[in-house]
């Protein structure tokens, strides 16, 4: 699932919060770093973290095959991957997490990132992929490559198909995906095919959850094992864009009301399900690089994720104490401090952790995260100062300015500038670095919106729509999904007022 983030916000005797943390956190092992053409691999071990590199790669390289793209296609951002140990390092990340959660996608401003609980073994081979992160990368690589209106259960069925790719030599696309079919064969297994045509997952109710997701596989896989029923996806999808009831679309192009496609369904399900045969070609050696991380950053590489994330302001005060614990075991590890000088700037002393990454900055001036953490700080100080926010906003643009010059493909980079230069008139340059910083991150919904807005502020509503359309039809879209929903009715609402005939306006309110 799509994970969401938590916001960012007492007095208990420290010396008993450190020996409680002494007792319950045992040292870390090290953890090292793959990077590959498309992906950065985290975990204990370089021999985890290579194999993981060397699965995500093969299925990258898949899903480029499968859709005409070429494998060694430069992605505007690599995608960073945490392997972990079980659910409580998991709840590092994300707290919330619930029992049986296998991996988490988090689609965050501060970085698009995935977190992914490891087997038992800790050992991957090509048979064995991870079942949660190839169905997240599905949903990443279609965000990035076709963002589209989607119904969700296409979007759903989508990654659910491509996950279960076998990775062999002869690779198998569209096999069984087991959990998916015990789940259709249970005497409750399914829910009326009008909830799957027409709803969202966060529409059902929890019980449902799983029934749709198994539906929505096997209506998915049902179109696409046969030429003739894919030849018709275009034309239904094109209907539904046009504003047809999905219920409705779906008969008007594939001639079944909902029983009636159940009953093919089930009749489908009842048979050999069809699968492809894909040989590879040439070997599998992707290039990368394997590193040992430090020592304070393995201690804490997972409270850095969570900061990215935000804090919720109950559990403030503990994870601060524990990030100050943590970096005091390695005071001169720059790592280390770069995430305490994040954790101060956001729930501590907003002084003291600025005066860390100023000496970040004075031993490297081009180290392009502590410039970025001192920009979103002093974007965060400007909001709290209304008499010095212009001045406060100037500092922060020219650190972000600085960051850019070192990197000016950093989405979050652009996004600061951005901010940084708010109260200005908006800009044709300002609106360009809006949608640079989207099209670096299509898969965050925040930056849509903004790219969006900035466009209608300029008088350009119908790209403003386009950008808008993949957040609205995001089933895991939240509270920006809602909102691109919003604003497409407002902009369609725009649009028929200016074309309405002249006086027609002023017939209907004076009751003519």
């Amino acid at each position: 699932m799509i994970g969401a983030g938590v916001t960012r916000g007492g007095g208990i005797v420290l010396g008993l919060v450190l020996a409680c943390l002494a007792a319950a956190s045992p040292a870390r092992a090290d953890w090292s770093r793959a990077e590959s053409e498309h992906f950065i691999v985290y975990g204990e071990g370089d021999k985890s973290v290579r194999s993981y590199a060397v699965m995500l790669e093969d299925f990258d390289s898949l899903l480029r095959r499968l859709h005409g793209r070429p494998r060694d296609e430069v992605a505007p951002r690599k995608l960073p991957v945490y392997l972990v140990d079980g659910l409580g390092e998991l709840r590092q990340v994300m707290p919330q997490a619930k029992e049986g959660m296998a991996g988490i996608y988090f689609p965050a401003l501060t970085e698009v990132f995935a977190v992914v609980v490891r087997d038992a073994g800790g050992d991957y081979d090509l048979n064995k992929g991870d079942d949660t992160v190839m169905h997240e990368y599905v949903h990443h690589f279609m965000m990035q490559y076709y963002p589209s209106a989607y119904p969700a259960w296409l979007v759903e069925g989508y990654a659910e198909y491509y996950m279960t790719a076998d990775l062999a030599a002869t690779r198998l696309v569209g096999g069984v995906n087991r959990g998916r079919a015990y789940s259709l064969t249970q005497p409750a297994g399914w829910i009326p095919m009008q909830d799957v045509l027409g709803k969202r997952p966060s529409d059902l109710r929890e019980r449902d959850i799983y029934a749709y997701y198994a539906q929505s596989w096997l209506l998915t896989h049902y179109i696409l094992s046969d030429p003739g029923r894919h030849k018709l996806l275009a034309p239904y999808l094109d209907t539904m864009r046009g504003g047809r009831d999905p219920v409705a679309a779906w008969r008007d192009v594939y001639g079944d009301d909902p029983e009636g496609l159940k009953r093919k369904l089930r009749a489908y399900m009842d048979k050999t399900l069809p699968a492809g045969m894909l040989a590879r070609q040439g070997p599998l050696d992707p290039p990368m690089t394997v590193t040992r991380l430090s020592p304070g950053a393995s201690g804490l590489i997972l409270e850095g994720q969570r900061l990215k994330l935000g804090v919720d302001k109950a559990d403030q005060g503990r994870f601060l104490t524990t990030v100050r614990t943590a970096a005091a075991r390695a005071p001169q590890d720059r790592f280390s401090r770069l995430v305490l000088a994040r954790a101060e700037t956001l729930l501590g002393d907003r002084a003291a952790g600025e005066a860390i990454l100023d000496a970040l900055l004075t031993a490297d001036p081009k180290d392009e995260e502590a410039l970025v953490a001192l920009g979103e700080s002093r974007l965060a100080a400007a909001a709290d100062d209304a008499d010095r926010r212009t001045e406060i906003l100037a500092e922060a643009a020219k650190l972000f300015a600085r960051a850019f010059k070192i990197n000016p493909d950093n989405p979050q980079t652009l996004h600061g500038y951005a901010e940084a230069k708010a109260l200005a008139p908006l800009t044709e340059a300002m609106v360009d670095i809006r949608l640079k910083a989207m099209q670096l991150a299509p898969q965050v919904g925040h930056l849509r919106l903004d790219a969006a807005n900035a466009l209608i502020q300029i008088g350009d509503p119908q790209n403003a729509r386009a950008l808008l359309t993949p957040l609205a039809g995001n089933p895991h879209g939240g509270e920006a999904s809602q909102a691109a929903v919003a604003l497409i009715k407002a902009i369609d609402g725009a649009a028929k007022t200016a074309t309405k005939p002249a006086g027609e306006g002023d017939k209907k309110a004076s009751g003519g």
